[in-house]
C-alpha cells in the first residue's frame, strides 16, 4: 500500500454530504485530492453500510447518491476478507467503539494506511495503535 493511503469511516463521508458540519471543506479538499489520484482513498464496505443508513433522508431529498460521490471522488470500496474481520474482533475490547468504527481501524491497520476520521475516541485508539491518523 503506497504512502499516500488512506481510510475514510462514514463520519467523513457524511461530513463530505453536509457542508454545514464543521469540517466540511477540509474533507472536500480530501476528496478532491483523491479524485486527482493524488491519495488513495478506501473505505470498508462495513462503513459504507453506516453511511447509507446516516443518509437515507439526504439521499431522499437531494437525489444524491453517497455511493456516486464515493466512486466520483476515486474513493475504493474495501471488502473486508478474514484477517479484517479478526482484527476488526480482536479490538472488541476497546471502549467505546463501535462495531462499524472497528472495521474502519482494522482496515487501515490491515492496509498500513492512515484513518481520516471525525471520531475523536476513534482516533485516540488509532494513536494508541500506532496508526496514523487525521480528525476532521
Amino acid at each position: 500500500m503506497p504512502e499516500n493511503a488512506g481510510v475514510v469511516d462514514a463520519g467523513v463521508v457524511l461530513t463530505r454530504l453536509d457542508r454545514r458540519r464543521r469540517s466540511h471543506h477540509e474533507v472536500l479538499t480530501l476528496f478532491h485530492r483523491s479524485a486527482r489520484d493524488r491519495i488513495g482513498l478506501h473505505i470498508s464496505v462495513v462503513n459504507l453500510a453506516e453511511v447509507l443508513q446516516h443518509s437515507q433522508r439526504y439521499t431522499a431529498v437531494t437525489g444524491v447518491d453517497p455511493i456516486h460521490v464515493l466512486h466520483a471522488s476515486g474513493i475504493a470500496i474495501h471488502r473486508p476478507d478474514v484477517d479484517v474481520a479478526k482484527s476488526a474482533a480482536l479490538l472488541g475490547s476497546l471502549g467505546d467503539v463501535s462495531l462499524a468504527d472497528r472495521f474502519a481501524l482494522a482496515t487501515a491497520s490491515v492496509l498500513g494506511a492512515r484513518l481520516h476520521t471525525t471520531d475523536r475516541v476513534l482516533a485516540d485508539w488509532a494513536r494508541r495503535r500506532r496508526i496514523p491518523v487525521t480528525v476532521y
